[in-house]
């Protein structure tokens, strides 16, 4: 099916004829189309989707649905049989079983059966989801826990959507009207395994595609409900240019544009004297206005056009207020082209509906419609792409009209107009929490882009740590969104270290924006959104499912945000790192192997971002708004390991040209050649829209290799040149030893219909870069043991000259040199790893065996050096300095922390370099604060996950408010050797819960 006819809102009906039930007992017959059965109809829609009918009158629905757009599908041919009083219906992939007769369908005469990897299944009506992947609510402000929302993907592998009460087109009349029964039953079964992308595929097809957005929504937003005048407005956005921190839009709260704050659409020209000005200005320096929205009623004080709406409704001249009903035809024209086309004409990019317009008819979401109507509104009126963001489903329902209250998620279908707002967040923990499976759980209902309002709105201030860690979350979102009530969200409202974590994010979610819109196209064409979880790229992976606090930004990036204080430390979080697959720390660029969870400890300046090796992210340059400059130069950011390869998507960014072919796929590869040639491909740019640049620059950056022996353009040899002299507009290729970085600088433009191939020679394998990384680790803790062995032979000499190393100086260095070599000749060192075994059992004894001898062949023929080398040839070093060397060489941490209330549970991993010693034992012990009565206690000791020791506490009673220090002793023991370690964990104490209210 075209993009375009899959986009479009008027459905052409497709008249299907009604095929005769088979007639013959048993008998199977081949079948397309439409099948009768008494008072239920089966379509099948697709090998695994069929759709179920049933009307009391025989009057089934051909035209599309409010929720339900797509009626024309391929033919897919099934078989028809009868036994025994039950009709068959079986394709390739499932069994609709009914018993005959004109009963609506239930569990005593409706089955489907399919099969798939996980082996057959059985459903019927009724039968609870109890695997559901999760959904969303309409609003989770007030949200503590996540709900029990159900979505469209769950591990039992199949959806049934119901369709039942929706209200339907009416071609003759081009309008919505109510279905013409109201006891029907018009289902979607959807059996899918566990093919999730498969499903919301079939999804977007029934419903329609998720949207084309603007591409500057995906920049930065700053919003509040401030009363800042037009002039604060333009103040703020100067700010913003001269912090150099990103911005795209700026959504103007009521009180700041409405004459009356919530209700009607005429200006409050005392806050904004020349509305038509304001929007000239922000948008000549790159910003988009959106308006806040209310429906309360029309009224002769809130809207100067009252008496021309009066009229075109026919009401009497006495009407004080008229009330909104989204569901007339009239009114609705009047809606959009009398209340919104005014600031739409003067510059107004889209509206925020806080809130909705009710729509007065039986099966009519009003908050589906009133999405409906400014979004197909403002197309027309424009010519340019729609979008509109409200809370999600419908807060306010209306009983009368059919959605109760209590439905338990959205109407089907609200997906297809933009944005969807979380609703005014308190900003806690527990709320940042909540929100990262929010997001995917809101992918799995084709919502793609949730605005989850960046720091919350409930407080004037907020604690500068969750700011932080908020805006890091914000910044691999949908959408990002800073708003307030009063204010005091900027960023240098923060101090230095908000600019700095602004800066650094906000500067990485632009670089990244031609990344993230690919994937907005792509979620257009496949209903795959761009934030999804684990589980939809590795759906055969047990701790996909699990691991609820990580999700991947497309199929390359893993993102696993900070949602706990870590009161100034670094916060520890587990993080499952898919397997199959090498994955590079984004900030880093330490390689870990997937299968496994990492124990992450992540400081406040960085968050848990992986990159899948094997993969092409394509880059922006650095920019203040979305649109400010074209993409030149590209840049090519590619991470070795296998090969790759990422079709880059870019059209005008805001017209509706892209359903007309207007739009542009440049193919980018990576490919792993023998020798260690490595080749990086950009393909020559396919298709054409305006503003479309006809030649760019590229820089091509490669991570997880070795540097090259050679670069090449072609078969030009590209010049060396030194990273700390070379500036943005220097040519040639550089290397960056610390983070092990070739970048390319192809700084002449190259026609976009050109091929260009940059070819890297000599750059060993990702295996041998990780093994480099390996080695590099070792030498660091090498160089840190030297370190102490110095110190402790300088405070031996107390100043004595002397001229010969002692001993365990000169066997630890005998290591360092092995290694140096090694990092000066790193081609092939995968196939010829060091001996860390071995190398660690050399150095930890020279600890021991006569470490400070020092004698030379050639006796020093000065007396003193002779004297100091007596003096310490029979020196040892402490055990607690042996402790202290030991536990550097083999890079032994406690990772450890304590939560809970009243009391806390302490969890304890002792994290060491297992290749350095081999096989090895470890055992945890717990000190407690000496205070309170009757005393600190440990209550529990167990084996948690992921080698954690768990151990449950008791704390005195009642617990006092504050910080208390809890300590962790871990000891190793290996084949010939043992060490221990202590961590002071700190735990922060509310003091006692707080009294529920009986009162309620």
């Amino acid at each position: 099916m075209s993009m375009a006819k899959r986009a479009a809102w008027c459905i052409v009906l497709v008249v299907v004829g009604n095929l005769m039930a088979a007639s013959n007992q048993g008998k199977e017959a081949s079948r397309t189309g439409s099948l009768l059965e008494g008072n239920a109809r089966f379509q099948v829609l697709a090998p695994n989707l069929v759709r179920m009918e049933y009307s009391p009158e025989k009057r089934f629905i051909d035209e599309a649905s409010v929720s339900v757009l797509n009626r024309s599908w391929p033919e897919t041919p099934y078989q028809v049989a009868k036994t025994n009083g039950w009709l068959e219906v079986k394709t390739e992939r499932l069994t609709v079983g009914y018993h005959s007769g004109t009963r609506p369908f239930t569990a005593q005469n409706l089955q489907v059966i399919w099969k798939d990897a996980d082996g057959e299944h059985t459903w019927k009506p009724g039968d609870k989801d109890d695997k559901n992947l999760g959904g969303v609510p309409g609003d989770i402000a007030a949200r503590a826990v996540p709900g029990n929302e159900t979505g469209a993907l769950s591990r039992n592998g199949y959806y049934l959507l119901d369709d039942s009460g929706t209200a339907i087109w009416d071609k003759p009349s081009q309008w919505v009207k109510p279905r013409p029964e109201k006891n029907g039953q018009d289902w979607y079964f959807f059996a899918y395994g566990r093919d999730f992308k498969g499903m919301l595929g079939e999804l977007a097809e029934l419903l329609g595609p998720i949207p084309m957005v603007p591409r500057y929504a995906l920049g930065t937003w700053f919003g509040s409900r401030a009363a800042y005048s037009a002039d604060q407005w333009k103040m703020i956005a100067r700010r913003f240019r001269e912090e150099s921190i990103p911005l795209d839009m700026m959504v103007i709260d009521s009180v700041s544009a409405c004459k009356v704050i919530w209700s009607g659409y005429d200006w409050d020209y005392e806050q904004m004297p020349d509305p038509k000005e304001f929007f000239s200005w922000m948008l000549k320096h790159g910003i988009h206005i959106t308006l806040n929205e209310h429906y309360g009623p029309l009224t002769r004080e809130s809207f100067s056009n009252f008496e021309t709406v009066r009229k075109l409704m026919g009401l009497p001249p006495e009407t004080k207020e008229i009330r909104h009903n989204l569901a007339d035809k009239k009114y609705a024209t009047a809606f959009m082209d009398l209340m919104h086309k005014p600031a739409l004409d003067m510059g107004v990019a889209f509206w925020w509906q806080d809130g909705n317009a009710p729509a007065n008819m039986a099966g009519l979401d009003s908050t589906l419609w009133t999405r409906h109507i400014e979004y197909e509104g403002s197309e027309r009126i424009t010519g340019k792409r729609g979008f509109v963001f409200c809370r999600l489903g419908n807060p306010h329902p209306n009983v009368e009209y059919g959605y109760p209250a209590g439905s338990p998620t959205p109407a089907w279908g609200v997906h297809r107009y933009g944005a969807f707002f979380t609703g005014d967040l308190v900003p806690y923990w527990s709320t940042l929490e909540l929100l990262i499976p929010f997001n995917v759980q809101a992918a799995n209902m084709l919502i793609a882009y949730v605005n989850d309002l960046n720091a919350g709105v409930g407080q004037e201030t907020v604690d500068p740590e969750i700011y932080q860690r908020w805006l890091q979350f914000s910044s691999f979102s949908p959408l990002f969104w800073w708003h307030g009530i009063w204010g005091l969200r900027l960023p240098w409202e923060y101090g230095p270290e908000g600019v700095r974590t602004a800066h650094k994010f906000m500067e990485l979610r632009y670089r990244l924006l031609p990344y993230y819109y690919t994937y907005s196209r792509l979620a257009h064409e496949t209903g795959v959104s761009p934030v999804r979880g684990v589980y939809v790229e590795y759906p055969q992976q047990e701790p996909a499912y699990s691991y609820r606090h990580q999700y991947m930004f497309g199929q390359e990036l893993l993102v696993a945000p900070i949602s706990e204080p870590g009161y100034g430390k670094p916060v520890l979080k587990d993080i499952y790192l898919p397997a199959g697959e090498d994955w590079l720390d984004y900030f880093t660029g330490e390689i870990y192997h997937g299968g496994q969870v990492v124990n992450y400890q992540c400081p406040l300046d960085r968050m848990p971002l992986f990159v899948r090796a094997g993969s092409i992210l394509p880059l922006a340059p650095d920019m203040d708004y979305n649109d400010q400059k074209p993409l030149d130069p590209l840049i090519v950011d590619v991470y070795a390991g296998k090969s790759a390869s990422f079709q880059v998507y870019e059209d005008d960014g805001t017209s509706l040209q892209y359903h007309r072919g207007a739009y542009a796929w440049t193919p980018l590869s990576y490919i792993a050649e023998a020798g260690g040639v490595h080749r990086i491909e950009i393909g020559a740019s396919k298709g054409e829209y305006n503003g479309q640049v006809k030649s760019r620059r590229y820089e091509v950056r490669v991570h997880g290799l070795l540097k090259p022996e050679d670069v090449k353009l072609g078969a030009q040899k590209l010049e060396e040149r030194e990273a700390r002299e070379c500036g943005v507009g220097c040519g040639g290729w550089t290397w960056d030893s610390e983070a092990r970085i070739t970048t390319i600088r192809l700084t002449e433009p190259i026609r976009i219909g050109e091929k260009v191939t940059v070819r890297l020679e000599g750059a060993g394998t990702f295996a041998d870069a990780l093994m480099l990384q390996r080695v590099l680790d070792y030498r660091e803790r090498i160089r840190r043991v030297k370190h102490e062995e110095k110190l402790k032979y300088a405070i031996l000499l107390d100043g004595a000259e002397h001229s010969k190393p002692p001993r365990v100086i000169r066997e630890t260095e005998k290591i360092e040199t092995q290694l140096d070599d090694l990092v000066a000749n790193p081609s092939g060192i995968a196939q010829r790893p060091p001996d860390f075994r071995a190398m660690t059992a050399h150095v930890l004894k020279a600890f021991v065996d006569q470490p400070f001898e020092s004698q030379r062949k050639i006796p020093a023929p000065d007396r003193s050096v002779q004297e100091a080398t007596r003096k310490i040839a029979n020196a040892v070093f402490e055990p607690w300095e042996i402790r202290s060397m030991t536990l550097t060489l083999l890079g032994c941490e406690v990772l450890a922390k304590a939560s809970g209330t009243p009391s806390p549970t302490l969890i304890a991993k002792l994290k060491y370099d297992a290749e350095a010693i081999g096989p090895a034992e470890v055992a945890y012990e717990i000190g407690l604060p000496d205070s309170g009565l009757p005393g600190w206690i440990m209550t529990t000791r167990a084996a948690g996950p992921e080698g954690y020791a768990r151990f449950g506490i008791r704390v005195p009673f009642p617990p006092e408010r504050g910080s208390h220090m809890l300590r962790v002793k871990a000891t190793l023991a290996w084949e010939g050797g043992q060490t221990e370690v202590w961590r002071d964990v700190e735990w922060f104490s509310t003091g006692l819960p707080r009294e529920p209210d009986l009162s309620r």
